[in-house]
């Protein structure tokens, strides 16, 4: 019966030795049996004592572990493997012999350092600081043993900064070139336009160009005379015996005959000149009537009038003039030949964009811009036949990019000289400057400037009659007025002669300088009459001559701005 006792004894045992765990080995199933031994005695005696053997097969779950290196960042192993139910580690894949884990480690290995020199920072460059770098890792030390380790960041030196030399700028003068102020570092040799070095610039941005160069005409006036300029427009001269075919008007209207081009223009034009004693004429637009020119010969005969002044003067084109069968090259033509007009024919949008510099000792204090603002409805076969000619009013992307980099090149030879534009046809931004006077757009009473109880400082004129509009949202005016101007010059509407200073820039109509198509007219009860009328008699006179403005010597401020009216206004009664 104990022999029985002792067997289940043994038996229990082994099953409890079989496996350390319940889930499937990784050990390799030629493993070698262990055996475990009982003793069963059942007597006292050592003689009488009987021995029980039981073989046991152990069985662990065995993760193996691959041999890594070691290195001098971390320590390696060996290859090895490890029970994940008993913890337990062996050298081989069987669990037959069991190992520590420490046996499993091989040391890391010590750094490998070197020197490192460091570099001094500069005012371009930061510095960084010697140090000791291990030859096999990235780790960076303060010291040659490798014990202190530092961040990369704790070795940067920071820039020094520049030492500027400041360079006063040098004013362009006539055609000689001049220099921009600019700072000049004395360690790095470098260029910038700051003192603290933020906007660095090439040695060629140093030097601005000759002002007489930056623009495309210069008119010298003497020194410690205030220029004076003489505002034209409409002159828009008719010959009815050119009229077309499907002229409906009264072709034998004695006003409008070939012969009365003296009287209904030029006497005028000559009495302003004599009495203002200009500087520089402004022609803004509609210099014939186009449709009534198709021989060219009034175009050519105020040409040549206009050169027996002897004084400097600038054409624009307006809406009417290349309407004539001559055509528009032809007419840049006739400027361009007269020796004393001011006019340049570019490749670009319309015709007559170019500039012109009113200059003093040397300095050119204010830039007249001169511009196409196009719009002829009833272009002639010859004007189409020219390619960069536009129907449509305004001014386009072409002629914005030419003046916004004239000017921004002149102002860097000149940075205070003023900017002033001269075209035909107004945009919205005149109607929102006269607002302030009552003036809504295609009215017919005429509002007196210099009889409005609210009138500013500089103001003048009439205004009446309908305002052609372009650039409605005012964005290019915005940019014009963001480039330096303060004055906008204009024509188009015959009947509105106000000059109005408008948020500090002056928006003006030139007066009307001829009594051709409309024209205004002052009643012997002191009324001005909003006309379009053909019959000039004794008891009305002629509003018509210029609008006159001096620049400030040295300065080119607009100053003391009015309106010549020729004295008499009846040169053309029969």
């Amino acid at each position: 019966m104990r022999k029985i006792l002792l067997l289940i004894m043994a038996i229990s045992l082994s099953l409890a030795l079989v496996c350390c765990g319940e889930e499937e080995s990784t050990s390799s199933p030629d493993s070698t049996p262990e055996s475990i031994t009982i003793s069963v005695s059942e007597s006292e005696s050592e003689s009488e004592s009987e021995s029980l053997s039981v073989s046991v097969a152990e069985k662990h779950n065995l993760t193996h572990v691959p041999y890594r290196d070691a290195n001098c960042r971390r320590a390696g192993n060996i290859d090895y493997w490890q029970c994940k139910d008993c913890d337990k580690y062996f050298s081989d894949s069987a669990g037959k012999t069991e190992i520590t884990k420490a046996d499993t480690v091989i040391a890391q290995l010590a750094h490998t350092v070197y020197f490192v020199e460091g570099e001094d920072s500069t005012c371009e460059e930061e510095g960084i600081l010697s140090h000791y770098a291990c030859e096999t890792c990235p780790t960076l030390f303060s010291d040659d043993k490798g014990a202190n380790r530092i961040n990369e960041k704790d070795l940067t030196i920071a820039k020094k900064p520049h030492e500027m030399i400041h360079n006063d700028p040098v004013l362009a003068q006539r055609y000689e070139s001049g220099k921009v102020e600019y700072w000049e570092c004395d360690i790095c040799g470098k260029f910038y336009l700051d003192e603290i070095g933020e906007t660095q610039v090439e040695a060629s941005d140093l030097t601005t160009k000759a002002p007489y160069s930056a623009v495309d005409f210069v008119v010298e006036v003497e020194t410690g005379k205030d220029p004076v300029i003489l505002h034209l427009a409409d002159t828009q001269i008719i010959d009815l015996s050119q009229a077309p075919s499907n002229y409906g008007g009264d072709r034998n209207y004695w006003f409008w005959q070939k012969g009365q081009m003296y009287n209904r223009c030029f006497a005028y034009i000559k009495e302003a000149v004599e009495a203002t004693k200009p500087d520089l004429i402004l022609l803004t637009g509609d210099i014939v009537y186009g449709r009534f020119d198709d021989s060219g010969s009034s175009f050519l005969a105020l040409v040549e009038f206009m050169e027996t002044l002897n004084v400097p003067w600038a054409p624009v084109f307006g809406n009417h003039d290349n309407e004539s069968a001559k055509g528009v090259d032809w007419q840049c033509d006739q400027f361009e030949n007269a020796e004393n007009c001011l006019f340049l024919q570019r490749e670009l949008t319309g015709n007559g964009n170019y500039s012109v510099g009113i200059a003093q000792d040397g300095y050119i204090t204010r830039a007249f811009y001169m511009l196409d603002t196009n719009g002829c409805a009833s272009p002639s076969n010859a004007t189409l036949a020219n390619t960069h000619f536009r129907r449509e009013i305004g001014i386009f992307g072409d002629q914005i990019s030419w003046y916004t980099e004239a000017i921004l090149e002149l102002k860097k030879s000149m940075p205070s000289v003023k900017i002033s534009f001269a075209y035909h046809i107004p945009q919205n931004g005149f109607v929102k400057a006269f607002e302030k006077y009552g003036y809504t757009k295609g009215q017919t009473a005429v509002i007196n400037i210099d009889e409005h109880p609210e009138k500013g400082d500089g103001d003048f004129g009439y205004l009446s009659g309908y305002m052609g509009e372009w650039d409605a949202n005012g964005k290019i005016q915005s940019d014009m007025i963001g480039l330096g101007a303060d004055s906008f010059f204009v024509g188009h509407e015959h009947n509105i002669s106000a000059s109005v200073v408008h948020n500090g820039v002056r928006y003006q109509f030139g007066c009307k300088s001829s009594e051709y198509d409309k024209f205004n007219q002052l009643q012997p009860n002191g009324t001005v009459v909003f006309s379009d009328v053909k019959v000039v008699n004794d008891t009305k006179k002629s509003l018509v001559g210029g609008t006159v403005f001096s620049l400030q010597k040295g300065d080119g401020t607009i100053i003391n701005p009015y309106i010549y009216y020729c004295e008499n206004g009846v040169y053309g009664k029969a």
